[in-house]
Formats: C-alpha cells, sequence, structure tokens
C-alpha cells in the first residue's frame, strides 16, 4: 500500500480517486486553516470548553476548589463530551520531548518506517501503517493519513519490538508518558465518578473489575493505547479527510497535536466547531465505554480530522479502554433508581464487534440514542456508530 507521505511528496495537483469522500460527507470540509480562521473569527462562535482540574484534592473532594472541579467537568462532559484540561500536571518539558520522539520517527524515510510496518489481514494491528476509511464499503474510500499504533501501558503488556528503535529517546520518553498519562486518567475519572454522584473509584473499578466470580473481585489493568497520526500536505483538502467522522469507544482518549488545526467536534446543536490550539493542555473526549457506564449522561463525542495545504498536521492520541473480555460494561446500577438502563451489558470486545458488524446500517443509525423500551431497542442502541483503538479505530460517519 502506498503511503500517504509519498503520494504527499510527489507533487501531485489531485488526490487519487480513491482519497475522495462521496459528496455527502463533503459539507464543512475545506483547508483545516481556513475552516479554522472562519470558525474562530466568528462573533460568539462557540468554543469547547476549557477546565483546570489543578484545584482538585483527592483527600478533600468536598473542599469548595475540588467541587468546582467536578461541577466544570461534569458539564463539560455532559454537554459537549470533549474538554481542553489544563492543570493536567504532566510536565511541559516531557510533553515537548514526546512531540520531539514522535516527529523524529516520522522524519526518517519512508523505508526506515516500514520496517515496523504492521499487517492487519494477518491481526497484527500493532506498527506501522495506512487504511482504509470504516464506513467505506465497497467503495475502499481512504483516508489521508499514515500512523504509528502501539501498547503504551502498563509496560508489561506493550511489545517493545513495535516500539521505533529510533530515535533513541522515542521508547524513554513515550514510556514516561504513559505512566503520567495513566495517572491522568485515574484523576479524572475520580472527578467524572464524583460528577455522577457516586464515589470516587467508582468509574475506574467498573473499568478494571473481571466479571466472574461475584464473591471474587479481581481488578484487572486499564489499558492505554498510543495512536500517533501523521497528516501529511494534501492539494484538495475539501475533498478528503485525515480521520472521518467518528466516535471513540475508548473511555477516555487524550489529544496532543503540533500546534497545527484540523479537530473538529460535533458540539450539541450539530455544528461543527474546530478546536482551538489552547497552550498547556490536553483535548479530553468522553468515549464509548463511558457513556454506557454513565447510562448515557456524558457524551461520547462525534469529531474528525480535516487536513490541509500548507503544513503537516500530527497528533498524538491515548485511548484508556477496559480490557477487552473480562470486564462487563453497563451502566451504572447507582444510576438506574429513577432511570431505565440505555445499552445492555456488554464485554468491550462485544461492543467493538457491534459497531464493526452494523457499521454501514443505516437504519441502525437512526436508532441513536434512543432510551430502551424493549430488548430489541437497546440491542439497537447498542449498535451506535462508535469507535477508537486502531482496527478499533475503524470509523463510521455520522
Amino acid at each position: 500500500m502506498a503511503r500517504v507521505e509519498a503520494l504527499s511528496m510527489s507533487g501531485l495537483s489531485a488526490i487519487p480517486a480513491e482519497y475522495v469522500r462521496p459528496q455527502e460527507e463533503r459539507q464543512g470540509l475545506g483547508d483545516a486553516y481556513d475552516e479554522a480562521a472562519a470558525s474562530w473569527s466568528a462573533a460568539g462562535s462557540p468554543q469547547i470548553p476549557v477546565v483546570d482540574v489543578a484545584a482538585f484534592d483527592a483527600a478533600h473532594p468536598a473542599s469548595p476548589a475540588s467541587l468546582a472541579v467536578v461541577g466544570a467537568v461534569r458539564a463539560a462532559a455532559e454537554e459537549w463530551g470533549v474538554m481542553h484540561v489544563a492543570g493536567h500536571g504532566i510536565p511541559e518539558d516531557l510533553i515537548d520531548a514526546l512531540r520531539g520522539a514522535g516527529t523524529g520517527f516520522f522524519r526518517l524515510p519512508i523505508e526506515d518506517k516500514e520496517a515496523y510496518a504492521n499487517d492487519p489481514a494477518a491481526g497484527r494491528l500493532e506498527g506501522y501503517g495506512s487504511r482504509l476509511a470504516g464506513s467505506a464499503g465497497e467503495d475502499g474510500k481512504r483516508e489521508w493519513e499514515d500512523y504509528l499504533f502501539h501498547m503504551l501501558h502498563p509496560d508489561a503488556r506493550a511489545d517493545h519490538a513495535l516500539w521505533p528503535a529510533h530515535p533513541p529517546e522515542y521508547v524513554p520518553v513515550t514510556k514516561t508518558f504513559g505512566e503520567r498519562v495513566s495517572e491522568l486518567a485515574s484523576r479524572l475519572l475520580a472527578i467524572l465518578s464524583l460528577g455522577l454522584g457516586v464515589p470516587a473509584d467508582t468509574l475506574e473499578r467498573r473499568l478494571r473489575l473481571t466479571s466472574g466470580d461475584a464473591e471474587v473481585e479481581v481488578e484487572d489493568d486499564l489499558l492505554l493505547k498510543l495512536k500517533i497520526n501523521y497528516y501529511p500536505r494534501c492539494p484538495q483538502p475539501e475533498l478528503a479527510v485525515g480521520v472521518e467522522a467518528h466516535t471513540d469507544v475508548s473511555a477516555l482518549s487524550f489529544i496532543l497535536t503540533n500546534g497545527v488545526p484540523g479537530l473538529q467536534v460535533v458540539n450539541s446543536d450539530g455544528a461543527w466547531v474546530t478546536a482551538r490550539d489552547e497552550p498547556g493542555t490536553l483535548v479530553v473526549h468522553v468515549g464509548d465505554a463511558l457513556e454506557i457506564l454513565s447510562n448515557g449522561r456524558y457524551t461520547s463525542v462525534l469529531h474528525r480530522g480535516l487536513v490541509n495545504r500548507q503544513a503537516v498536521r500530527v497528533s498524538w492520541v491515548v485511548f484508556a479502554e477496559p480490557p477487552p473480555d473480562s470486564v462487563l460494561l453497563r451502566p451504572l446500577p447507582e444510576l438506574l433508581v429513577d432511570e431505565p438502563p440505555r445499552f445492555e451489558p456488554r464485554t468491550f470486545r462485544q461492543h467493538l464487534e457491534r459497531k464493526v458488524l452494523k457499521k454501514n446500517d443505516a437504519q441502525e443509525e437512526e436508532e441513536v440514542k434512543k432510551p430502551p423500551v424493549a430488548a430489541q431497542e437497546e440491542e439497537e442502541e447498542a449498535s451506535k456508530p462508535l469507535v477508537a483503538g486502531e482496527e478499533e479505530h475503524k470509523v463510521l460517519k455520522e
């Protein structure tokens, strides 16, 4: 498969047909810089909320400062499903080093990067690759990106043979970053738990607690997976996407970029909003697993990635996911006192398989977010088109 980077560097003036999105998907597509300028300059234009979590004190969650953080995070998760998180505690020099290491890998010659190539057809999802868009169906439409994907944390589950040896700082910097994101994920899950009115450890325990013998509680690891997206310059950004519209199946997703615009999210009015570059923050998405646990109170955000003619865009996305088979995802029973469950129980793998299986069923998409009144309707709600991970990253257009 030809890498998108090679296509971009070839000097072509028109993108190949397999990258041209169908007419019905082109609404709002354009050069990311143009879209950002138009969005940011409009008076009163909606903006993704910025939430500072530094004042949250886990030892004193009922303090006024902690309660203010809980309220702000809850509001962002309910109304947007996405937020810029400040006060996250990850040192800026570590973030800069991570950006440098990832960018350094993609600056290698393509033939050197091919040493880490994945093979999805053979079941090897981790590594360097390019991919078909998840909603492409028989048309085989592609997305304008290359990527590097691998397990990040816990380190014992990572295959370091798939981590780049060059630049040499990639492994130590990325490993340290994974440890810090793991700490941040626990912190945010505690805040989000309190936002639901349940004890601070509730959401993380439900994402890690195995579904075996109820008398023997065993906690598995919360898995962090890293995907570095590399979006080369595109001569026709009005026809292409870096990543098509989708939602993540993770619990939470953490995003850094190199400052080049491109991320868009859908707000509660159904409009695309271009994310600003907010220095010192991480973008955090609510994913599908968290939406299930919260019984729909927290929103799994629909988003996409635009491309541009001027600059290469790079993003680092960390997906915090439950183990695929040992944890049963279902709404917290504490939330079902006065409302029915909107999602039936399923493992993370079952949830993902349902999305992939039904990704092309437009009629199923019409059932998105409808409260179930019978088992059949619960199944339709479970089939909401959400995706994340790598092959987990098959994406679905809204």
